[in-house]
């Protein structure tokens, strides 16, 4: 899927492209920090999805979903934005948005806001002339949410051992949010290599990950833990 980020905060931006790498198939076409620039590019290239905040400078985001709409454009529009007013809220649903997500968001829900356009563009490419009611349904309910993988099902890179001993890590903490610098002298791992182990488990919906705004560098994240049973089932022995 081609994908447009309309996003004129740095920091957002590397947030939103780290998060549309970790999902496979999507195409990043460009990235636009001015309602000039997101149109510019919409008239040509062609463009499955846009990532789209509403403050932009001096101007409304919304501008770039009515324009899509002038010029017949089919392209799904998920809305990330701070912008927490009734009126831009209903503003959006009437322009027909497809997901509208605050800041800050976790992975989770910015997955689940992507994967379903991606489903209902798949369908909707899939329909034959007449369409029965699953299809319709397949379009126009919610998309559900992944069920989480087993604990023996490890992406690529990843070791049952590492992954317990970061879930004991974790474990040993007290209760509230922590960094991956938090884990790095507990477990003895790098830091590339705890973060991986971290997203994985924020990925499978055991830690949730959130994001702080405003500082230089990279977007720093911090995970809270969101289920301790199933933390304690990866404590496998490691013999």
């Amino acid at each position: 899927m081609r994908v447009l980020i309309v996003e004129d905060d740095p920091m957002v931006m590397r947030l939103n492209v780290d998060y549309l790498n970790r999902l496979d198939d999507m195409q990043l076409v460009a990235q636009c920090d001015s309602v000039p620039s997101a149109i510019e590019v919409l008239d040509q290239e062609g463009v499955d999805l846009v990532l789209l905040d509403v403050y932009l400078r001096n101007r409304s985001g919304l501008e770039v979903i009515r324009h899509l709409q002038r010029t017949g454009r089919d392209a799904d529009v998920v809305l990330i934005t701070a912008a927490t007013e009734t009126a831009t809220v209903r503003t959006a649903r009437r322009l027909g948005v497809s997901d509208y997500l605050v800041k800050p968001f976790t992975f989770e829900r910015f997955r689940d806001a992507v994967e379903a356009c991606r489903q209902a563009r798949t369908t909707l490419e899939g329909l034959a002339e007449q369409v029965a009611q699953q299809d319709i349904d397949r379009l126009f309910q919610p998309v559900s949410t992944p069920e989480p993988r087993r604990p023996g099902d490890l992406p690529k890179g990843l070791t049952a051992t590492s992954l317990a001993q970061v879930a004991q890590a974790i474990l040993a903490l007290p209760d509230g949010n922590f960094s991956t610098e938090t884990l790095i002298p507990v477990t003895g791992m790098s830091r590339v290599s705890v973060r991986k182990y971290l997203k994985y488990l924020a990925e499978t919906g055991v830690l949730a990950e959130s994001f702080h705004y405003g500082q230089v560098g990279r977007p720093s994240f911090t995970y809270r833990c969101r289920d301790r049973t199933a933390l304690e089932r990866l404590l496998a022995p490691t013999h």
